[in-house]
Parts: structure tokens; sequence; C-alpha cells
């Protein structure tokens, strides 16, 4: 899809089960379970997404999914439902993991981080992109690394702490511009420093919305996971760019949905009327 000079591509690693209690946090469940139905288990669907941007001479990823050192059984016990590795959706566009120039992390939790080491031939964990600079908000590292018991389940050094030693790292802190209209926005909610990016090219634009939105089933204020570390931050940030989106008639990409890449939003999102999607990408089935 194109979004002015740049050109987007969804890359759908597969699907996970997720607790869909802990997935809608305060929503009831009689009331959650009109939006995704979940199994005996109480787990429901959620997709792998990420998405690569080309546009002005470059490469960009924006986050990197769960990457290849998970065993087979660890994906299992974890409800992983792997459709392709990251590296063979890249290939599907004539694209390796050496010609990504930057890599945007919304966030250091795994589902969005993991792809960013990989284990080499000799079982040593090394960059997965050997040219590519790394842009992740400095206080986000910082939590990344120095974890408390709330967050220590989310994060994992192996699929970070390497870039430190092969100095790939650009720690930023607060909103950037990378490349002429390509922003990261800093949000928090999720976590705390949480960034989305944001392109406005040629009177066209798109937010990839990383974990401040997950899905479109979390497009409604009050639809907010319990793993967010600042609900009240979520559900503000969501207001504040959603309708940025609806103003603009910007695209929303999302990296959790488990059907849907990208979609138009339009309607109110306070309004009796509430939100209308228009599906413009789908996930392959």
């Amino acid at each position: 899809m194109r979004i002015g000079a740049y050109f987007v591509v969804p890359l759908f690693e597969g699907q996970i089960l997720r607790d869909g209690g802990v997935t809608f946090g305060a929503i009831p469940k009689a009331q959650w379970t009109t939006l995704a139905t979940p199994n005996e288990q109480n787990l429901i669907t959620m997709g792998l997404c990420s998405f690569l941007v080309q546009g002005h001479g470059v490469n960009i990823l924006v986050d990197t999914g769960i990457g290849s050192k998970l065993s087979s059984d660890f994906e299992s016990k974890e409800g992983i439902l792997r459709r392709a590795h990251l590296e063979e959706l890249l290939a599907q566009v004539d694209i390796s993991f050496a010609d990504i120039d930057v890599v945007v992390v919304t966030h250091l939790h795994f589902a969005s981080a993991g792809g960013l080491t990989r284990m080499n031939e000799e079982g040593a964990l090394e960059p997965s992109f050997p040219k590519a600079r790394i842009v992740v908000q400095k206080d986000e590292w910082e939590h990344g690394i120095h974890t408390n018991l709330r967050t220590r389940r989310l994060y994992n050094k192996e699929n970070y702490e390497a870039l430190l030693w092969h100095q790939q790292l650009e720690l930023i802190e607060g909103d950037v511009q990378l490349f002429p209209g390509f922003w990261v926005r800093l949000t928090g909610g999720h976590t705390e420093h949480h960034q989305i990016v944001q392109i406005e090219s040629e009177d066209e634009g798109a937010i990839f919305f990383g974990d401040l939105i997950p899905s479109v089933n979390h497009l409604p204020l009050n639809v907010i996971s319990s793993l967010d570390s600042f609900p009240m931050t979520t559900m503000d940030k969501k207001a504040e760019w959603l309708n940025v989106c609806i103003k603009n008639h910007w695209v929303a990409f999302f990296s959790h949905d488990e059907a849907v890449a990208g979609a138009q939003i339009t309607g109110s999102i306070r309004g009796p009327e509430g939100l209308t999607i228009d599906t413009l990408l789908n996930h392959p089935r």
C-alpha cells in the first residue's frame, strides 16, 4: 500500500493465543465475547505483524515480531501459530535482513522486539539486521534492561542486549523525525515510553499504532489490555491519535489484529454513532 512517497508491506508471522480477560482488561466477558470468541481455555486469537516501509531510498522495519530463537515446544506452549518467519516474509519481496536500514521498535516486549537478535551458526546471539540502526526510546531501553516483578515476563534481554555491544542502538527521547514525513511519536500507555510511527507524505498519512491500539477490537477508548502499565495514558493517547486519523483520513495499521493489517477509520470516538472500520489490507488466511 502506498502512503505518499512511502510503500508499506505487512509482514504477517502468524497468530498467538492470548487470555481474553487479560487482552480486554476491565471489559466484562459478556461484552468482550461479542468482539472475539474464546476457546474453552478462555483464549482468543491475536495476530503477529511487523511492517516494511520503503521510501526515500531506505528500507524501514516497524517492529520485528517474535523472532526465530524460540523452540517449537515453547511456541506451542505459548500458543503461537506460526505462518512464516520474518526472514521468509521479507524474501518474498526480495529484501534480506542485510537490506534493512532502520528498525523502529514501538517497545521492547518480546512480541515486538523478539526478532532484533538471532542465533548464529556458532550458537551465539547476534543482531538480526547487521547494517540497521535500531531506534528505540531511551527510557524504554532502560526499563527493558532493568525490569521488575511486573514487567520481567514481558521483556527478554536476549532480544536486544547484544545491540549495545554492536553499537547499533539509536536511543531517542520524545518525538523525532527520522526521514521526510516519517516520525516516531512518544505515547506511553502500554509501556511508559511506548512509541508509535506516523507518516505524513504528499497529502496522505498513516499511523502504526503498535500496542497502543493492537487490534480493531481495541478501538473503543475503554478497551485497554490489563498489560498496559498506564491505562489512563493509553485512553488519552488513543483518543488523540484516533482523532488525527479520522480528521485527516489517514490509514491505521495494527500489529496484533488476527485479520486486519490496515484500515480507514471513520465516525466518532465519543459520539453515539461510534466508529466504522473500512478494511484496506487483510492478512493472508
